[in-house]
């Protein structure tokens, strides 16, 4: 009896982790060996939660991202902080104080006035039209304002399923957080008095968004021009793989100006010419995993389960789609994550180089478009902001995808 009851609540007989091991599917030991890689499990919450945020930007951002939520006030603004204490004592609450920008002091009346060249010596030296002397602001230490939660700012749309002919559009004023009097600008302002914080939430979704796209476009034509080459073989193989080498040697940037110049006649927007220009980079970029798939299906196609499915009258086309490149699935999620960072490059790079998106436009490549410009290096550094998100949000997609890669083949020995 007393044997039994220890039995009971005593140590418990572990499951053989060799027997879990070798029964468990495919998901199930790719996210194991995932798990076990801190680097990528750090990195795959921060990208997670930066793709969260920018899906969410409105209700993330304080202030309207667009011109009409620009503070006219506080153009040229340096970043608004949090604090919670200072001489008046400490505070759970998070504050903040309220910036006031100087206004240059212009006397155009004694330059006009005397018209001599002392006076406009003096205009000149006063300091009052360099780019230095726009950026200085003043703090009202006197009177803190607090941070206030699910405040009601600027209306957003939560759901809009217009666009596909369904008259839905959910809208709501909340936001994350906000100030009690005022706009709070966390990472400043730029020229025109737009929030770069918001700015760049914003700008996260879009250039996520496009990159989606773009991989969309590359899976399906990959799976389709691999997954036919491979199965079939013979002469369809012989003209897919020639036409996949001739995409393979065209340059890129040659296409993404043709097609910049040939979609900039359209009457399309911003947003739409560069989603257009979004398909074509996915187009053009099937290439190396339609050869890679084409290659296991030349191999996986004499198995015995394809004999027992053709036999059972299957088609070609259910064989490939429902047993080949099932086969192949954990392959083509490492590759398209893998890929994801080198969609975003693309975006940026023809966006910062003019050929994409331009302003107003939010997008990464648009904002990194900005910091070239001297004027910001030297006297708004604070929109630099979205150059550190961009650099963070492609280290965590390289960090996810070399995690992935390795969690891909989970029966190889562990280095």
């Amino acid at each position: 009896m007393i044997s039994s009851v220890l039995a009971r609540f005593g140590k418990k007989v572990e499951t053989s982790q060799d027997e879990s091991y070798y029964t468990a599917g495919q998901l199930a030991l790719i996210k194991a060996r995932f798990t076990r890689k801190a680097s990528g499990v750090i990195a795959g919450w921060v990208l997670v939660s930066i793709i969260l945020m920018g899906f969410f930007a409105p209700f993330f951002s304080p202030i309207d991202p667009t011109i009409r939520g620009a503070d006219a006030e506080y153009r040229r603004g340096a970043p608004q902080a949090f604090f919670f204490w200072d001489e008046q004592g400490a505070s759970l609450r998070p504050f903040t104080y309220t910036y006031t920008k100087d206004k240059p002091k212009i006397n155009l009346r004694a330059l006009l006035g005397s018209g001599g060249l002392d006076a406009l010596d003096a205009f000149t030296s006063s300091g009052a039209l360099s780019a230095s002397a726009q950026n200085k602001y003043n703090v009202d230490r006197g009177q803190r304002r607090y941070v206030q939660f699910f405040v009601k700012g600027w209306e957003y749309s939560l759901i809009d399923f217009s666009m596909a002919g369904l008259d839905l559009d959910l809208r709501w004023d909340r936001h994350l957080f906000g100030v009690e009097q005022g706009d709070i600008h966390l990472m400043g302002t730029d020229e025109d008095g737009k929030d770069v914080f918001s700015r760049t939430l914003h700008a996260v979704w879009v250039t996520v968004s496009i990159a989606i796209v773009a991989l969309i476009v590359k899976l399906f034509s990959s799976l389709l021009v691999g997954g036919v080459s491979g199965y079939f073989g013979g002469r369809v193989d012989a003209v897919l793989m020639s036409f996949t080498e001739a995409v393979r040697v065209i340059p890129s940037i040659p296409v993404y100006l043709a097609c910049a110049v040939a979609l900039s006649s359209m009457d399309l927007t911003a947003v739409q010419r560069y989603f257009a220009i979004a398909v074509v980079i996915g187009a053009l970029d099937f290439a190396t995993l339609g050869r890679r798939l084409r290659t296991h299906i030349l191999t996986e196609r004499n198995q015995d389960y394809v004999l027992a499915a053709q036999l059972c009258g299957s088609s070609g086309w259910r064989i490939i789609w429902r047993h080949l490149i099932p086969s192949f699935t954990s392959y083509i999620i490492v590759d398209t994550l893998i890929n994801f960072p080198y969609v975003i490059l693309a975006e940026t790079s023809l966006s910062f180089l003019g050929l994409g998106l331009t302003e107003p436009v939010n997008s990464l490549g648009v904002l990194l478009q900005k910091a070239q410009d001297p004027d910001i290096q030297q006297n708004m550094i604070w929109q630099f902001f979205p150059v550190l998100v961009f650099v963070i949000l492609i280290m965590a997609f390289v960090f996810v995808g070399d995690a992935l890669r390795d969690a891909a083949d989970p029966y190889s020995e562990k280095k």
